[in-house]
């Protein structure tokens, strides 16, 4: 059974010690090893295979999202969990800008942080319910919409398949679910993928979604 291997980076040794007894509970998890700081996390990044790397923000010497920045900036990187104690505006949506896959509260249920160490491990986004909200208004705050959609969406080049797939992302659906919804191949979604990614500027599907939703072309589902 291919394992997850996680990096923990915080500067708080009880969060690190939580964090890691978490994801003991799950087999297909691994914990490769904890660091305090950005620029440690980064260092180790450089050397060692990391598939997921749990972030904290507001760290010494290198915070979180300049680390996220760094690390996301190499060839093969693993994907960005940052997980932190605030849900502001100021934080969010620099660190998915920077490269992260998904961004946690401190206080999400045990379960849940389990469930986005495997989302983002599969190239899904995941966001707290709790943040999900301020994602919505944050991303959209962050740019100020001087044209219509249409024009937009004609600007860009995006076709109409590629609206659709952007809209089942941000409801949060994978590519298998995105296929079986359009009825086409998984192929043809990454191939739409890959050309929506050229024409918004991203890496990413989080990345995609981020920047659509800071368009106003996409709304990202609240949870209930």
């Amino acid at each position: 059974m291919e394992q997850i291997k996680v990096l923990i980076v915080d500067d708080e040794p009880l969060i690190r010690h939580a964090l890691s007894t978490i994801l003991a509970t799950d087999p297909r998890i691994v914990t490769v090893n904890t660091k305090q700081n950005g620029q440690e996390a980064v260092k180790y990044c450089e050397t060692n295979d990391v598939d997921v790397v749990l972030m904290d923000l507001q760290m010494p010497i290198m915070d979180g999202i300049e680390a996220t920045k760094i690390i996301k900036s190499a060839e093969k990187s693993p994907a960005v969990l940052a997980i932190t104690a605030f849900s502001s505006d100021d934080y969010l949506v620099p660190v998915l800008m920077a490269g992260a896959s998904g961004y946690l509260v401190k206080d999400t249920e045990p379960a849940e942080i389990i469930a986005a160490v495997h989302a983002v491990h599969q190239g899904s986004a995941a966001i707290s319910p709790s943040v999900s909200s301020d994602l919505i208004s944050a991303v959209k705050n962050a740019y100020s919409k001087s044209r219509d959609i249409a024009g937009l969406i004609e600007d860009l080049g995006l076709t109409n398949r590629e609206m659709q797939i952007l809209d089942l992302l941000a409801k949060g659906f994978n590519n298998t679910e995105i296929s079986r919804q359009l009825a086409i191949s998984e192929a043809t979604v990454k191939t739409h993928m890959a050309k929506i990614f050229m024409k918004l500027d991203v890496r990413d599907r989080v990345q995609a979604l981020v920047a659509a939703a800071r368009l106003g072309l996409v709304e990202i589902a609240r949870e209930a």
